[in-house]
């Protein structure tokens, strides 16, 4: 699964519609390439294929297809400390031409001189890396992450929509534990 945010007052699509949240759920093969015998670390290959939706929640608009084959290595007690795990994901995105133009286009109708028509095509749509630290204490649940999105190469990098090749955002959450069963199971890493 996956998703974005509304597009509401941006600048660069100044009097073109605003765009809904969009919505990605699909299947998913995952590879284990490797598992130390002590289960501490795991590198797999993912290949999920999502089709996406956008929806204000009274309809749903198909927006097309993304398929996003990406390295992912877990590593739990992360540099001998016990209950630190550290997550890295890396890989491609492959959008289709109708996910990419619901982003990237220009329809005539909203071309200005400052931002001409444009119609995206699918293909490659840029990379991505992920960067998690998470550790369960008693009682709460913390963890963090920095994701770099890079879209040098991509089909649609010369839409006049796109006003910078890379982003980073940067995440923390904490989740408070209020109850817990006291029958627990070991689980195996």
């Amino acid at each position: 699964m996956n998703g974005s945010v509304p597009v509401r007052d941006n600048l660069a699509r100044q009097g073109m519609p605003n765009l809904d949240p969009a919505f990605e759920i699909g299947p998913a093969l995952n590879i284990f390439l490797h598992k130390r015998e002590s289960g501490n670390v795991q590198l797999e290959l993912r290949l999920p294929l999502r089709f996406a939706v956008a929806t204000d929640f009274s309809y749903l608009h198909d927006i097309g297809l993304m398929f996003q084959p990406q390295l992912n290595l877990d590593v739990h007690d992360v540099l001998g400390q016990p209950g630190w795990d550290l997550g890295m994901a890396a890989g491609a995105i492959y959008s289709d031409r109708r996910y990419n133009q619901y982003f990237y286009s220009v329809a005539p109708g909203f071309a200005r001189p400052d931002r001409p028509a444009y119609t995206a095509g699918g293909g490659y749509s840029g990379s991505q890396l992920t960067v998690s630290l998470a550790k369960r204490f008693p009682g709460y649940w913390f963890g963090g992450f920095v994701k770099w999105d890079m879209l040098r190469g991509a089909v649609f990098e010369q839409s006049p929509l796109v006003k910078q090749n890379d982003s980073a955002t940067v995440g923390i959450a904490i989740s408070w534990i209020l109850a817990e069963s006291p029958n627990r199971v070991e689980v195996g890493k």
